[in-house]
């Protein structure tokens, strides 16, 4: 019962994966860390923030290299979640199912709904090339390019159409940040 000399302590594996992250990037602003909270803003690349968080940084005006993607509250766009009563969590409004790492999320920037990419794609089969489609949660005309779920497509333009998937991987994010650094650096 005391102390024991003797004893080895394994250290523990601290790492996350790939899966624990987007789920935590599904509960926490990208800005502060903090749990997420009404009203909730996304940027272009599929980050989620709170609001409250991008007044405060965008009024300090001390710039972060992980926000120079970023101008201004322009940039963001309020997301329309649908919360499931019981848990507290986001989920999709047509197949109710709740998002998390492997159910990833598609911000329509148009009106700011988000469903489920699954649902998304599924709804989305009879569009063979950029065009107008119309969102199945409010109705709302978008422009629609399939390229969007291709995550190395260097064609694609982010700004060039309407639809944003929320929470993206880490070589994503890196691509579509890549691609608004390059736009706004020939934009000044």
């Amino acid at each position: 019962m005391g102390y024991s000399p003797n004893t080895q302590i394994k250290a523990a594996d601290e790492h996350l994966t790939s899966a624990q992250i987007k789920d935590l990037r599904w509960k926490t602003c990208s800005l502060s860390q903090q749990p997420l909270s009404q009203p909730i803003v996304a940027c272009r690349i599929g980050l989620l923030y709170n609001k409250e968080s991008i007044i405060e940084y965008i009024l300090a005006k001390k710039p972060l290299v992980s926000m120079q993607h970023t101008k201004g509250l322009k940039d963001f766009k309020e997301v329309k979640f649908k919360v499931d009563n019981a848990t507290r969590r986001f989920v999709c409004p047509l197949t109710c199912t709740e998002f998390t790492g492997s159910n990833r999320g598609v911000l329509i920037w148009k009106c700011g709904c988000c469903i489920s990419e699954k649902a998304f794609k599924e709804l989305m089969k009879g569009y063979k090339s950029q065009t107008d489609a119309q969102c199945p949660a409010c109705n709302t005309a978008f422009t629609y390019n399939p390229q969007v779920f291709e995550p190395q497509c260097t064609t694609l333009d982010p700004l060039s159409h309407d639809v944003v998937v929320i929470v993206p991987d880490t070589l994503e994010e890196n691509y579509l940040r890549a691609k608004l650094m390059k736009r706004t650096k020939t934009t000044k």
